[in-house]
């Protein structure tokens, strides 16, 4: 962006929006993905960061498949029995895990970053915003952007931030559509050939990917893996 362009949250270069963000030492930003720019919020605000600054992105979390329903029950007789044999030379159709990759709305750490971003994922946000340090809050909407400074509703709006932030989770805590759809089949007790056939990929693809989850839960058994996830937010128990 040259000095003349303008981003419809932080101005041009030179603009004290910019100066502001270049200048702050503590960043936290709310991204809802509501922006009409093809970049999205946090990406543009973290270029425009200080390398030693403190970078905190909690973006929305990808929509899951609808939650599972009495209708969408399987029966272990609806599937061919063929399909239970390990090593059956079923083609392993995209295994659960393989939806589970950073999109274009996830912050990239990788060379060429940056500052570090510390990147959590909400299911939803209240508002788009940039909070830097204690002074400036940028209220972005899609048809305007409001630069807040008076001291008491900049804390204010700096609380809403921080309670956003502790409430949501990790990025590598989340799961992959259709690994909240597994893990929520096996915690209800359905065969791997019941949720082989709900999820089109073959029973082996189904046991590989449970005992992932389960190392990752740390979890002996497929319940006790449904309930840890169930304690750290990942799935519903009740969502039937």
């Amino acid at each position: 962006m040259t000095s003349s362009e303008r981003d419809p949250v932080l101005g041009a270069r030179r603009s004290a929006r910019a100066v502001a963000l270049r200048r702050a030492r503590d960043v936290l930003v709310l991204d809802d993905g509501s922006a009409h720019d093809p970049d999205p919020l946090w990406a543009r605000v973290h270029e425009q960061t200080r390398r030693e600054a403190r970078v905190r992105v909690v973006t929305v979390e990808p929509a899951g498949p609808p939650r599972v329903g009495p209708t969408d029950d399987v029966s272990p007789e609806d599937v061919s029995p063929e399909d239970e044999t390990p090593g059956d030379g079923s083609p392993d159709v995209a295994p659960p895990g393989a939806d589970h990759r950073p999109g274009p709305g996830v912050p990239d750490d990788g060379p060429g970053a940056g500052s570090a971003v510390e990147h959590r994922v909400a299911p939803a946000l209240p508002l788009s915003l940039v909070a830097l340090d204690d002074t400036v809050v940028l209220v972005a909407r899609p048809d305007r952007t409001r630069a807040v400074t008076d001291r008491d509703a900049v804390l204010a709006l700096r609380a809403l931030a921080e309670s956003e932030w502790d409430r949501a989770r990790a990025a590598d805590d989340a799961l992959a559509p259709s690994e909240d759809t597994l893990l929520r089949l096996l915690a209800e007790g359905k065969t791997d050939t019941a949720v082989a056939a709900r999820l089109g990929v073959s029973p082996r693809t189904v046991r590989r990917h449970a005992a992932g989850l389960m190392g990752r839960l740390g979890a002996t058994s497929r319940f006790e893996a449904g309930a840890r996830a169930a304690q750290r937010g990942w799935i519903r128990m009740t969502d039937r």
